[in-house]
């Protein structure tokens, strides 16, 4: 009993102390995604957007920074800069899930897209949430149909140089070339229809090939592009030919450098990788992701379909972008996009291992206002590029120069189509001998399965028949040998004298002396009677 009442003591006391321990509740990271929603309409008219904030408890406050294009849209009732904030901040008692909704005006025609910007700040149970996601929304801007559509140029001018050929409103692709000492080409452009917009890029003139493009805009939102390609002689070069200026070699592996600091050299210029993307806007359909480069954890952006690897590097002079990492070449090319309606491409760097279509040439072009490398038909009205799309699609596509379109491109061999038809040929032909050497062994097996089996039938059948005819006779053949039986089975006229009856007894001893025997075997006439 004292026993008892000292360990009901001892489990009291044990009790006491592990309730005086201090508890430590450690709060769990709170999580939060942002989608925005998309929405249409006509210019003149009035749209709704709404952001909506999945949080892992309940809301106290957020602020979440939307850009989009004001050239298209603009608030209602506030200012009209690119970047917008939606906003839960009246401390009201919001639950895990919550929409805030915006009106914008229709101001123009064209698409948009909608995407959180820079750092979205949101509170959830008292503490600042991670935004571990955030989709995208878009809005297409329709013209009434009193909008023109005409997207032509009226005049097209450069200076210095001349345009060759001469200026045409139905022609959009041109050649120049300007001497050396060129930096900047001076474009003088007007549309032929007052209500569209001009836009001009590509103006800074380099030593080699240059692509100028001047987009023209209806009223409507159609767009029409014109092409200047422009070569900058080298000093002490003299001007080429037209055929000559239409096309450049380049190379189409870029020399790239890692460097012991940890920044890579593109072409002669340094960059640094960009580790916290805390302030940079990570493109549609990417997620952030750790990763591992070059033996040192980074943050990076993953293609949710396309599967890319983005990450964002930084030059010198303080500007920088995202640009595709190869996993397996450790190299990096600039991001670049194209798109259509809902789709976009991300154009990839054409190297040696892709099968190439003949009669493209291999050259520099300006696409969104980036140059990448493509390969360029002689009339320079279509060319080829490699890349992906949104949805997970990669291969060579082909894009119209006028008007921007994109169409999938299939690369067609005849000498690699008769490969493949001999290929198959010798495949078919291959597994036909394959099966006919499989009959072959099958049937062997069976003919030799069919032989033992005929011959284990005679062996049996006449051992059966030994059997018989000795028990019949009494005789008893334990101690007689395959080959006495064979002898005795012999004699056609079923006679026994092969087989020694003479004595009363059968030894199975081993020496003459008799110890070791085992025991007599005493044969007995049978009465057949009894």
């Amino acid at each position: 009993m004292n026993k008892i009442k000292k360990l009901l003591a001892f489990i009291g006391v044990l009790a006491m102390c592990i309730a005086l321990i201090p508890v430590y509740y450690a709060k769990a990271d709170e999580q939060a995604s942002i989608s925005i929603s998309s929405a249409s309409g006509t210019v003149g008219s009035k749209i709704t957007v709404t952001v909506t904030i999945s949080a892992s408890d309940v809301i106290d406050v957020a602020s979440v920074p939307v850009s989009y294009d004001n050239s298209i849209i603009k608030p209602v009732g506030a200012g009209n800069s690119g970047v917008v904030s939606f906003a839960l901040l009246d401390a009201s008692a919001y639950g895990s899930n919550e929409s805030i909704s915006m009106q914008f005006e229709v101001i123009a025609a064209g698409t948009t897209t909608l995407s959180v910007a820079g750092d979205a700040k949101i509170s959830v149970n008292g503490e600042r949430a991670t935004v571990s996601s955030s989709s995208s929304g878009k809005v297409t801007a329709k013209a009434p149909a009193s909008y023109s559509s005409d997207n032509t140029l009226k005049s097209l001018q450069i200076s210095p140089g001349t345009l060759s050929p001469a200026f045409s409103p139905d022609r959009t692709t041109y050649n120049a070339t300007v001497d050396a000492d060129v930096t900047e080409l001076v474009v003088s452009a007007a549309a032929n229809d007052s209500a569209a917009k001009i836009s001009i890029s590509g103006r800074r003139m380099d030593p080699g090939s240059n692509t100028t493009t001047i987009t023209v805009t209806a009223e409507d939102g159609s767009v029409k592009k014109y092409i200047i390609y422009t070569t900058r002689l080298e000093d002490g070069q003299e001007a080429t030919t037209e055929a000559e200026s239409k096309t450049e070699a380049v190379t189409e592996d870029a020399s790239q450098t890692v460097n012991n600091d940890g920044t890579v050299t593109i072409d002669g210029r340094k960059y640094s990788v960009v580790k916290d993307y805390s302030e940079i806007t990570i493109p549609d359909g990417y997620q952030e992701i750790d990763y591992d480069y070059n033996g040192q954890k980074i943050n990076a952006v993953k293609g949710i379909k396309t599967g890319l690897i983005l990450m964002y590097l930084e030059s010198e002079d303080g500007k920088g972008g995202f640009y595709i990492y190869d996993e397996t070449a450790k190299t990096f090319s600039p991001y670049n996009t194209v798109a259509e309606p809902e789709i976009t491409y991300v154009v990839l760097p054409i190297t040696n291992s892709l099968d190439k279509p003949a009669g493209y040439a291999l050259t520099r072009f300006t696409m969104n206002g980036k140059e990448v490398q493509v390969l360029m038909d002689a009339d320079r009205q279509y060319c080829l590029f490699y890349g992906v799309s949104s949805l997970g699609e990669k291969g060579w596509f082909r894009y119209r120069v006028s008007d921007g379109s994109i169409q999938a491109y299939s690369v067609v061999k005849s000498n690699t189509a008769n490969a493949d038809v001999k290929a198959d040929n010798g495949k078919t032909s291959g597994n036909s001998r394959f099966w006919l050497m499989i009959v072959l062994i099958l049937g062997l097996i069976i003919a030799v399965f069919i032989v033992i089996t005929i011959v284990l039938c005679s062996k049996l059948a006449k051992v059966k028949k030994v059997f018989n005819m000795a028990s019949k006779d009494g005789v008893d053949l334990d101690e007689y040998t395959e080959k006495v039986i064979e002898g005795y089975e012999s004699d056609e006229d079923d006679s026994y004298a092969e087989l020694d009856t003479s004595t009363d007894t059968v030894s199975y001893g081993d020496d003459k002396s008799g110890k070791n025997d085992v025991e007599e075997l005493k044969l007995f006439d049978v009465d057949d009677d009894k």
